[in-house]
């Protein structure tokens, strides 16, 4: 996503490869890197500490727990904007009651105050949605394929 944001904002910068994003939080916050792309969540210790400043939120929508923090978009970086996206699946032929069951089980632990406050404070927008054909997944696809267009890729046969 942030190969396909510096691409379309005609930026050059140095990837630095890394095996898990918490040794990319570290390497941000001791200076040893200028940015970085990742879920707030694993950030957040770092943002509170202010060792590192979180400058936008892929995200269309504003977290409650990061109000004064723009969205990408705002910023002036639209294709910056990114949802990103935490799901359950399962197997293709799941029966229908099940799958709804699950659904309907995460919903209301989901709604539960000490839950969603927890979710909250870690940036997450809690949008539970609905099996099988939730719009955020439709949405999350065609952004990936846009990224892939983007970076000249081709989705396999």
């Amino acid at each position: 996503m942030f190969a396909a944001f510096l691409k379309t904002e005609k930026l050059e910068m140095a990837k630095v490869p890394y095996k898990d994003p918490v040794t990319a939080i570290t390497d941000v916050s001791e200076g040893r890197i200028q940015a970085f792309v990742g879920a707030y969540a694993i950030m957040r210790p770092r943002v509170l500490a202010g060792k590192v400043k979180v400058i936008a939120l892929t995200n269309r929508q504003h977290a409650a727990a990061l109000p004064d923090i723009p969205t990408a978009r705002e910023a002036g970086y639209p294709s910056l904007e990114f949802d990103g996206l935490v799901g359950l699946f399962g197997p293709t032929g799941m029966a229908d009651a099940l799958r709804e069951r699950i659904a309907k089980d995460i919903r209301e632990i989901a709604a539960e105050p000490e839950i969603a406050a927890k979710l909250s404070a870690s940036g997450q927008v809690i949008n539970p949605g609905t099996p099988p054909n939730s719009p955020a997944l439709a949405d999350q696809r065609a952004a990936v394929a846009r990224i892939g267009d983007t970076l000249g890729m081709k989705p396999s046969q």
